[in-house]
């Protein structure tokens, strides 16, 4: 699967650990990923999509401690968008679509690589 796509979910973080994903879809490390997940520790919302080992992404607002929060993420041709709780609060028109491929692993909750990516502590 690839092109244009939206994901919607509803995630509730207890505590943000590094990298800590939502979802992982990918060919392993850095490797045609779709991802959500919070940067760094913080509560960041980063939606990013790799073609190959490139990546285009948004990095904004934040996901809710303890509260259940409506994430929403969208790509059509370089057009990439997040809502959070039915609002748009991010759009790069610089971004892409992901590759048109068979993905290897769809991961929930985890990243598909290295001790960097702490699980997510919360409930998707």
């Amino acid at each position: 699967w690839g092109g244009t796509m939206s994901i919607e979910v509803y995630v509730k973080y207890d505590s943000f650990n590094s990298y800590s994903k939502v979802f992982d879809f990918g060919n392993g490390a850095g490797s045609d990923n779709v991802h959500l997940y919070n940067s760094e520790t913080t509560s960041t919302i980063t939606w990013n999509v790799r073609q190959g080992s490139t990546y285009k992404g948004i990095w904004t607002s934040n996901f809710d401690s303890f509260t259940w929060t409506h994430i929403i993420v969208t790509v059509s041709d370089t057009t990439m968008k997040v809502f959070k709780n039915g609002v748009l609060v991010k759009t790069k028109t610089d971004g892409y679509e992901p590759n048109a491929l068979t993905r290897s692993y769809h991961i929930i909750g985890a990243r598909n690589w290295d001790s960097m990516s702490g699980y997510m502590d919360g409930t998707i």
